[in-house]
């Protein structure tokens, strides 16, 4: 009897981690908007001390790393004081 092995999974089991990412979330540089095109690199962006973490929703707001772990770059993004402050205008 031959064993049959699972489905594979592609992405290793990370299909979704973008919508784990607060839409309104991005970084700056040194050259400017840092692009997220591979959010699971965020994490060693995030780290590097010339790169800032802010938010779309309240220019000139400075991130902290810890919040950013906690909230932006989790699918608890939604419970974000400025997210909610979004919603709740239209």
């Amino acid at each position: 009897m031959r064993a049959t092995l699972p489905p594979a999974r592609y992405g290793f089991g990370l299909p979704g981690l973008r919508r784990n990412v607060c839409p309104h979330f991005y970084m700056t540089g040194s050259r400017g908007a840092i692009p997220i095109q591979a959010p699971h690199l965020l994490k060693g962006l995030l780290r590097q001390p010339t790169n800032i973490s802010r938010c779309q929703l309240r220019g000139g707001v400075h991130l902290d790393e810890g919040y950013v772990n906690d909230v932006c770059l989790t699918p608890r993004f939604n419970q974000c004081v400025f997210y909610e402050d979004e919603l709740t205008r239209e």
